[in-house]
C-alpha cells in the first residue's frame, strides 16, 4: 500500500512540475516577423545597441550631435528609445556688471535600438 501511494505521489508532483513549464506556441510573440508561405519566419534575437554622444571638439567644447546623423542612422532601421542629458555646461557672459547671468548648454546623448537577424 505504501509504495502504491509513493508512486501516485510521485507521479502527481512529476504532473504538477510539467505543468509549471511555459508553454510555447506557434503565434507570433513580440520582436518576431511572420512571413507568408512555407518558409520559417526569421528569428530575432535580443535588440543590439547603439549610443551616439556629443562630441568633444576642445577640452571642455562640445558640439551637439549632427541631425542629419541621427535621421541616417533612422534610414538605417535604427528606432530611437531614448534621449537623455549627457553634458551640462555653464557658462558666463561677461558683460560687466556683477555678478554675471549664467547661461546652461545641455548637450544629448541619443540611444537607439533594431533587432537583430538571426539565421
Amino acid at each position: 500500500m505504501n509504495k502504491v501511494l509513493f508512486a501516485l505521489l510521485l507521479a502527481g508532483a512529476a504532473v504538477f512540475l510539467l505543468a509549471q513549464q511555459p508553454q510555447r506556441s506557434n503565434a507570433t510573440s513580440p520582436g518576431r516577423v511572420v512571413t507568408g508561405g512555407s518558409t520559417p519566419a526569421p528569428t530575432y534575437a535580443p535588440y543590439e545597441l547603439l549610443s551616439v554622444f556629443p562630441r568633444e571638439s576642445a577640452p571642455g567644447e562640445y558640439t551637439q550631435v549632427d541631425p542629419g546623423q541621427l535621421q541616417a542612422l533612422s534610414d538605417q532601421g535604427w528606432q530611437l528609445v531614448s534621449v537623455a542629458p549627457y553634458v551640462y555646461r555653464n557658462e558666463e557672459h561677461p558683460n560687466g556688471t556683477p555678478p554675471a547671468p549664467l547661461v546652461t548648454q545641455v548637450y544629448h546623448a541619443y540611444f537607439f535600438q533594431r533587432a537583430r537577424l538571426i539565421r
